[in-house]
């Protein structure tokens, strides 16, 4: 995620910078890497590693912090719109992305990858018994 970080900040400073719209639609192609690096799928995966039995308070937090930053940024870049140019803007926006996002992946996400916990023992239900189960049968049932 740091890394994803560096390279959002990257493409952020590409749009900035672009001298043409080839380089600008990279910079989007680029962008939309570092975001699939730092969006809510890997850190999710991370604090359900990490916080096992408690990674429901850690995710609850993740996905208000996430619910905080479009409240604020939004905003944010509206008044940047507003007041700047598109490419003023998009720098800012690159420096806040930079001191706000790689300190603190760099930081908070620096634990140890615990090993994933093992089944105890194999489900005891297998799909056909499932298939054929009245609960499931119900579900497929059409609505009168």
């Amino acid at each position: 995620m740091t890394a994803g970080s560096v390279l959002g900040t990257v493409a952020v400073l590409l749009l900035a910078l672009a001298p043409n719209p080839r380089v600008f639609a990279a910079a989007w192609l680029l962008a939309g890497v570092a975001m699939a690096a730092t969006f809510y799928q890997p850190a999710f995966a991370a604090l359900t590693r990490w916080w096992g039995p408690a990674r429901v308070r850690a995710l609850t937090v993740l996905t208000l912090a996430g619910g905080l930053a479009s409240t604020v940024f939004a905003p944010l870049t509206a008044v940047l719109a507003e007041r700047y140019d598109s490419r003023t803007a998009y720098l800012v926006l690159a420096v806040i992305l930079a001191l706000v996002t790689i300190p603190a992946h760099a930081l908070a996400l620096r634990a140890p990858w615990p090993p994933a916990d093992r089944p105890r023992e194999p489900s005891p239900t297998s799909p056909g018994r499932v298939l054929r189960s009245r609960p499931f049968l119900l579900l497929r049932r059409p609505s009168r």
